[in-house]
């Protein structure tokens, strides 16, 4: 069942292995243009070949690649649970001797692994493409970290609703807001536990922040935050198992 499911899988997975190629023949091609003797690209000199343009577009490469792991999990999660509900594979799996909560938490814990690998092995190329060294095991923690928020919210959502990718990239957009008017201060006269409640409901962007910061400012781990994103999809696989437990009746 594992293997007809990520079958299933195979075209997004090839679309997210194009997208990657494009990463790292984007980063070739910098570095062949203005590549130094040290093994990183010299912004000043992509500026005297390009302009602005070619520097703008250079740096949203790099925000994107930060985000690969977002975008690769949200592909291969996407529609986990409510594909078969809407086909009726749910229910045939339901009247045979076996668990649900299973079936699916073997299946979203092969996509993880699979996003795991493949944003395991282009954020360090980019880096070394690029800069010429990696941020060593920072870069690991970091796609961990969005595997385990995104996927374990997008796995939850997808258990009671169709439109589960769309939904968790939305609360992601608003979460990346609700966290930058947090530290513009923005938010200083918000009514008592305004703040706090949409901090729970949202996906943990602040501790995702200070992990992204760390990775690119080549930075020890914030231990601490790492433990908070961790704790969050924890109580989000735990009620996905739960939940998938109450449809099975």
């Amino acid at each position: 069942m594992l293997g007809l499911f990520l079958r299933t899988r195979l075209r997004r997975l090839v679309a997210l292995l194009g997208f990657a190629l494009l990463f790292v023949i984007a980063g070739l091609t910098a570095r062949a243009m203005v590549g130094t003797e040290d093994g990183h690209v010299e912004m000043g000199a992509l500026f005297l070949v390009g302009g602005y343009p070619l520097v703008s577009t250079l740096l949203l490469l790099g925000w994107l690649l930060g985000r690969y792991p977002l975008i690769a999990t949200l592909t291969l999660v996407a529609g986990i649970v409510s594909e078969d509900r809407v086909t009726g594979m749910s229910r045939l799996y339901a009247v045979r001797p076996t668990s649900l909560a299973r079936i699916y938490l073997v299946r979203f814990s092969a996509v993880a692994l699979i996003t795991f690998v493949v944003s395991a092995l282009l954020l360090p190329l980019f880096d070394v493409v690029m800069l010429g060294t990696w941020a060593g095991y920072a870069t690991l923690i970091l796609i961990i970290s969005y595997i385990a928020v995104y996927g374990s919210l997008c796995f939850l959502l997808s258990i009671w609703l169709r439109n589960d990718v769309w939904l968790t990239l939305g609360l992601a957009i608003l979460a990346m807001i609700w966290d930058a008017l947090l530290r513009a201060g923005a938010l200083g006269n918000a009514p008592p536990g305004i703040r706090e409640v949409v901090a729970i409901v949202l996906p943990p962007q602040g501790a995702l922040f200070q992990l992204e910061s760390a990775f690119g400012a080549v930075q020890p781990v914030p231990w601490g935050a790492f433990a908070y994103v961790m704790a969050y999809a924890a109580i989000l696989i735990g009620a996905a198992a739960i939940s998938l437990r109450i449809r099975e009746y």
